[in-house]
């Protein structure tokens, strides 16, 4: 590739530098006396040090670096290319040292000319770059200045000053984000009374409220390593009083190795608030389980389902067939992964998974090893008005969709259950625990290993409260909430799938996996929480308990009494093998629930289910 004017005006400072060097090294030495020996010593050694030198800075990335983002690291690699570019007239010094005599001078280089050198050249090389990162800067605030003086935000930044001042190097070359930073608040006594860049420190946390309104602070930007929810609720609570809106930089454990910028700061999210500690997964067990396999999802467009497809693409395996009943869900999955992978054959297939003989030629065609069976109406009231619907696609599509997968000698069938299937009030929640009954039994015939993964709410999937939530706030509210004492478990959708497959691995046959949900959250507090985020109070954006709705329970669990919840391997993973459940039984009591598959009848439904279910209770009034 031909050099561009800009690499060639950089080699030819950096060989300016190093020839300047080289002399001003001979006349410090000489106290800027001439003398002919010394010159002539100069003059021989003059090329061969310019070619160590220069050869070094090349192989050993010295040359690299682009001028106007010079950083220590950059530095620290030209200090050490030119402190190996001297050893070979360290060793020419040692050898001459013993056979040079007045005379001979010119043989080797002397130990202060050496020294002196090593000392000139890396500052010359560091100087000219950092004088380029200064201009550079320069320019971008003088830009700056013209471009946003009148959309600028005034900002205070909240954490520890290193931090603050790793951040404050992004903001200065990222102008256009119109980022006005007039103060940091750290907690860090080390920090009271300093300017950080340039930029003073006004106070600590708890003088938030104070220096917003004396600086009329328009914006807050988090910068905390450890994101702790309630701190940030603190600080939310604090800026909605003066109407500041709060910003967050995402994983700023990373930052001080550059991993993090200002231009991945975003709007905090009600995940941060929940504080769901990332987790950690074995990715090597999981590798084994669904590498160059080939995995089958149903339900693939549906929240859980598309995050599952999204997390399985990542172990590589030959074949993903998705299966979705809704053409457009299918569609949108379908276009994104396959715009993800070329190793893995995305197969979509629209069916129903009620249709067995349509289901049965999938399984010919596509010889799954794997499937994840996220398919399933979930959504309680909707049920509670249609429950013919749970017994047609819960509890009738699981089991088509389980005898399929021992037909076609499938290794492992994985269901994806819910935390209402337990003491359920719900038609919802007791047909999976039906369906969740039929997968035990079924592991009777120890052909294909069966499991269940029982979880609470997913924030933010489809038909959640979240989403409703944003929709209410975006039209002005009011936020409405069912009962103020309404607690429910949540986690985030890639938690949720990413705990789905670690729990498949460990699967041996018929067990009830549970994972831990956390703290259960009060549904007025996630309210109040969006409403908080959104720059509002509950003065601007009231809430409203409307009563809850046919189904719905108070407080949801996640076990049964009867069943010994064990840990796992995994600390966030619990397994609970249920008593044996007899495979002809479930057939005979599916078989009374087929006459209701197309009912209306709310009441008739629970009285078939609770049948088979006898822990089914009526929900509160």
């Amino acid at each position: 590739m031909k050099p561009n004017r800009n690499t060639i005006s950089r080699v030819l400072l950096d060989i300016i530098v190093l020839i300047l060097s080289f002399v001003l090294a001979f006349f410090v030495r000489l106290d800027f006396a001439f003398d002919m020996l010394w010159f002539k010593s100069m003059m021989i050694h003059m090329p061969f040090v310019l070619l160590c030198e220069g050869l070094a800075m090349i192989f050993l990335g010295a040359t690299r670096g682009a001028w106007r983002f010079v950083s220590i690291s950059d530095v620290w690699r030209i200090t050490i290319a030119l402190t190996i570019a001297q050893i070979p007239f360290v060793i020419e010094r040692i050898v001459t040292g013993f056979i040079a005599t007045t005379a001979d001078r010119a043989v080797g280089l002397p130990w202060g000319v050496i020294l002196l050198n090593l000392c000139l050249t890396v500052l010359g090389c560091s100087g000219i770059r950092v004088i380029r990162r200064m201009i550079f800067e320069s320019e971008l605030r003088k830009q700056g200045k013209k471009s946003i003086a009148h959309t600028a935000d005034q900002t205070i930044l909240i954490g520890d000053g290193a931090i603050c001042k790793q951040i404050m190097s992004s903001i200065r070359i990222h102008p256009e984000l119109g980022i006005d930073v007039i103060g940091i608040l750290s907690d860090n006594p080390e920090d009271e009374g300093r300017r950080i860049d340039n930029v003073p420190v006004l106070g600590n946390i708890a003088s938030l409220n104070a220096i917003s309104e004396s600086h009329k602070v328009e914006q807050a930007i988090i910068l905390q390593s450890t994101e702790d929810p309630e701190y940030i609720r603190k600080i939310l609570d604090d800026c909605a009083k003066s109407s500041v809106k709060t910003r967050i930089v995402p994983g700023m454990s990373n930052i001080l190795s550059g991993a993090v910028d200002i231009q991945q700061m975003r709007e905090i999210s009600v995940e941060d608030l929940l504080h769901r500690d990332p987790v950690q997964l074995d990715k090597e067990e999981i590798s084994k389980f669904l590498q160059g396999r080939r995995i089958l999802v149903t339900g693939a467009g549906g929240s859980i389902g598309s995050e599952i497809c999204r997390q399985v693409l990542a172990f590589h395996p030959t074949d993903l067939i998705l299966l979705e009943q809704c053409e457009l869900f299918l569609y949108e999955i379908e276009r994104e992964l396959k715009a993800k992978t070329e190793e893995t054959r995305i197969i979509p297939r629209l069916a129903d998974i009620c249709d067995l003989e349509r289901i049965d030629e999938i399984f010919t065609e596509c010889t799954p090893e794997v499937v994840f069976h996220a398919a399933a109406y979930k959504h309680v009231p909707m049920l509670e008005y249609n429950p013919g619907e749970s017994i047609r696609n819960n509890v009738e599509g699981t089991a088509a969709m389980a005898n399929c997968a021992v037909k076609h000698h499938v290794d492992a069938f994985v269901m994806i259950s819910t935390d209402k299937a337990v003491n359920p009030t719900s038609i919802m929640g007791t047909s999976k625990r039906i369906a969740e009954l039929y997968i035990q039994a079924m592991s009777s015939l120890n052909q294909t290993r069966f499991c269940a993964v029982r979880f609470g709410n997913v924030l933010g999937s489809t038909g959640s409260v979240l989403p409703l939530f944003k929709q209410q706030l975006a039209s002005g509210g009011p936020l409405t909430v069912t009962h103020p004492d309404m607690i429910r478990y949540f986690m985030t959708i890639p938690e949720a799938s990413q705990l789905v497959m670690q729990a498949a691995t460990m699967a041996k046959n018929g067990e009830i996996f549970v994972l831990d949900m956390g703290k259960p959250v009060k549904i007025v507090d996630l309210a109040r929480d969006l409403i908080r985020l959104s720059g509002h109070t509950e003065r601007d954006i009231p809430i409203e308990f409307t009563g809850t709705r046919p189904g719905e329970k108070l407080f949801e669990e996640l076990g049964f009494n009867e069943e010994h919840m064990d840990h796992t391997r995994h600390p966030k993973i619990y397994v609970g093998k249920l008593q044996p459940v007899d495979l002809d039984w479930i057939k005979e009591k599916i078989e009374t629930l087929k006459p209701y598959r197309d009912s209306q009848d709310n009441q008739a439904v629970r009285n078939i289910m609770h049948n088979i279910v006898p822990e089914m209770m009526e929900p509160a009034k």
